[in-house]
């Protein structure tokens, strides 16, 4: 950690967790039932967790690997990609109620979901055949198999019922890792629109809705890509901090026009950056140092951004209101790289971290 950290907000373990069988791709949140939920993508289970202090609510035995969730806006509804059992589960997240199961085709192996529940769709991400499956709730049935690139990673943009943020702009952007492309497919038809070439191995997509561009990181040869959604044109490749993986615009938050790009580390020092992309100019217009090899991030209400070190074994807190860190905690497990979502802030104020063991570390600002 390379940044001068204030020392205003300090957080403290309040528990660690034994979570079922790994590896676990999902640390998720039901709100409304007051629950974390982690998928024990190893196993058959998701374990439930109170959102408060951690407690143990339930393993669930919902079968075949669960690997990425979605619910709609008030987690009346959800979908469960199961990525050894090649199924869906639809859900109702309050009470864990399993209301159908989808067959996918044999080796699907499905370990993303993007929600699209203003359509009443939910698609899956199908890395063991490289297509996006399209399933309706309403039916419990796949009404378009749409083929993309290989691996496909990530989605965007996901339903403007989901994230009140996202409003729908007609088609979806799925990046594939091992095709070095995204495929846009229109969200009516669900036919595939265009397939566009972007850099080695790209792993995530954002969308900066200020200027209607779509990003997309690009992990093996450190760059990021601009496109335009209205023509899908490729405005820009930007080299950014070593192999970028997470991306968030923060305009939205605290009025910066910038898209910020985490990279995992530099490959000899591990030393942490956030690259700050201009909206406008489509370059890196300031480093942000942070802490060492970061695995995961997440943005809280109160406008604080968590970004832990999966093997510094820290967390550090960045505020947006003063655009400067305020807190650094040393943490007592390596958090998990490589997972689609590791760490989660509740409405309880507590945060928790997704390891790369069987647990689950959960913290709280020790001035609470």
């Amino acid at each position: 950690m390379t940044a001068a950290v204030g020392t205003t907000v300090r957080y403290r373990e309040i528990a660690t967790v034994e979570v079922g069988a790994g590896p676990h791709l999902h640390l998720g949140y039901v709100k409304e039932s007051g629950h974390v939920w982690v998928s024990d993508t190893g196993g058959e289970t998701i374990t439930v967790l109170d959102h408060a202090d951690g407690q143990v609510i339930d393993r669930w035995h919902i079968g075949g690997g669960a690997a990425h969730f979605s619910f709609d806006a008030g987690c009346n509804v959800g979908l469960v990609a199961l990525r050894s059992a090649d199924e869906a589960a639809i859900i109702k997240p309050r009470t864990r109620e399993v209301l159908q199961r989808v067959a996918l085709p044999a080796g699907s192996a499905p370990t993303g979901t993007m929600p699209a529940f203003d359509r009443g769709i939910v698609y899956t991400l199908n890395e063991g055949n490289g297509t996006v499956s399209a399933v309706e709730m309403s039916s419990a049935r796949v009404i378009a198999t749409i083929p993309v690139g290989g691996l496909p990673k990530w989605g965007q943009p996901w339903g403007a019922s989901y994230k009140p943020i996202t409003q729908p702009v007609g088609k979806t952007y799925v990046v594939s890792t091992e095709s070095d492309d995204v495929t846009v497919f229109d969200d009516h038809s669900n036919e595939v629109i265009r397939r566009i070439a972007v850099g080695h191995r790209p792993n995530r997509n954002a969308i900066f809705r200020e200027h209607g561009n779509i990003y997309i990181s690009n992990e093996a040869d450190d760059t990021v890509t601009v496109i335009r959604i209205a023509d899908d044109e490729v405005l820009a490749t930007v080299p950014v901090n070593h192999r970028p993986f997470r991306m968030l615009p923060i305009q939205a938050i605290n009025g910066k026009d910038e898209m910020w790009v985490l990279g995992a580390g530099e490959a000899s020092t591990g030393a942490g950056t956030v690259a700050a992309v201009s909206g406008t100019e489509h370059i890196v217009a300031r480093t942000i140092d942070v802490i060492d090899r970061p695995a995961n991030w997440v943005v809280s209400p109160q406008k604080r951004l968590f970004i832990v070190g999966s093997s510094c074994r820290q967390l550090l807190v960045h505020d947006f209101v003063s655009d400067s860190p305020i807190g650094l905690t040393e943490l007592g497990h390596d958090p998990a790289p490589g997972a689609i979502s590791g760490v989660i802030h509740t409405s309880a104020g507590s945060l928790f971290i997704l390891n790369n063991d069987s647990t689950v570390t959960v913290l709280r600002d020790q001035n609470d």
